[in-house]
């Protein structure tokens, strides 16, 4: 009597099949080419000048609502203690990888104010902050004053024909983030954040399932430390990698440029790209190799030339894609001033 069942199981599967051999044509047909560029970003939050040791601080013990929320509340401890790790680790990699501070870990984890609270609660008495600081040898203080994280588990599915079963888990971590500075005895900065992450899994049984939420502290582990590596990004100038388009070409030069550009031979590109679209009358064929050219000025780091020709692109074709890549252009060119001005400082 299962027969039934399995003919729309294979049916569905043959869709899933046709959708992806249909999608793979489709990409494989596209007039465009996939690139991507590694661009720097400015700092957003900007430590005084002197400041050029830190320590991170664990101020999250005793919340008696941190932890692992759902299905799995009360049922790990010493989970958040894990996870508030995991969030100073992504939050110490990025001075570490792109800034020239010295990074430590307070060693004592303090015990939070408000134990029924997920807030910010009064901040830490100076002279706490003093005593800290002289211990690592810090010119500023990271401190986490409050963590919650949680794990849940969504749209479970019945046992298929062959007993698989198939949900999402959904992971979050949520942190409250002080900047203290014992020199001055100020309060430097103050912000509250929130990650949160999708995942799919599948299980033979609901039995098996239910084993398998222990995989929930992996996911966790991996959002707290996104969370924290989101944050420490705040406090420097880092790079990273962007997806841009390029189109591909339809006659032999503009396909010649296409080439040098994999190539990585963005000058050569360039002199063709501009012999091609002086001389080139098809107004469709001109436009995709303005736009190119708009790419290998920004790989080149020429921003206003790549401005300028991204658009003359848009305005001969009005393609979105082009007016896409202006839009990001044009924000490059602000961050540019940005990093500029922070380069001088």
């Amino acid at each position: 009597m299962d027969f039934p069942k399995k003919a729309g199981v294979n049916k569905k599967i043959m869709n899933k099949v046709i959708l992806s051999l249909t999608i793979i044509f489709l990409v494989s047909c596209s007039a465009v080419r996939q690139m991507q560029v590694n661009v720097p970003k400015p700092i957003l939050v900007q430590l005084p000048a002197d400041i050029k040791r830190i320590v991170i601080v664990d101020k999250t013990q005793g919340n008696v609502l941190t932890g692992i929320e759902g299905v799995l509340t009360g049922e790990m401890i010493g989970v958040d203690k894990i996870l508030s790790q995991e969030c100073i680790a992504g939050l110490t990699n990025p001075f570490l990888n792109y800034s020239g501070l010295q990074v430590t870990r307070h060693t004592e984890r303090l015990k939070s104010e408000h134990k029924s609270s997920l807030g910010f609660g009064t901040t830490m008495p100076w002279s706490q902050v003093e005593e800290i600081a002289q211990i690592n040898n810090a010119d500023a203080l990271f401190v986490l004053e409050y963590f919650d994280s949680d794990f849940t588990v969504r749209d479970v599915t019945s046992p298929n024909n062959i007993g698989t079963v198939m949900f999402r888990g959904y992971a979050k971590a949520s942190v409250g983030v002080r900047v203290y500075l014992p020199k001055t005895r100020s309060l430097f900065y103050e912000n509250n954040f929130t990650y949160s992450s999708f995942y799919g899994e599948t299980a033979v049984s609901k039995a098996l399932l239910l084993a398998k939420l222990t995989y929930g502290t992996n996911v966790l582990k991996n959002a707290s430390y996104e969370l924290g590596n989101r944050i420490g990004k705040r406090f420097v100038s880092y790079k990273t990698w962007e997806d841009r388009v390029i189109f591909k070409g339809k006659k032999s030069v503009p396909q010649k440029a296409e080439r040098l550009i994999l190539a990585q031979d963005y000058e050569g590109a360039i002199t063709i790209l501009e012999k091609a679209f002086s001389v080139e009358t098809d107004q469709k064929i001109k436009a995709a190799i303005a736009h190119n050219l708009g790419y290998c000025y920004e790989i080149n780091g020429d921003l206003q030339q790549s401005k300028k020709w991204l658009s003359e692109s848009f305005v001969i074709s009005g393609n979105g894609k082009t007016q896409s890549y202006l839009t990001i252009i044009n924000r490059r060119i602000e961050e540019d001033y940005i990093l500029e001005i922070q380069s001088k400082k």
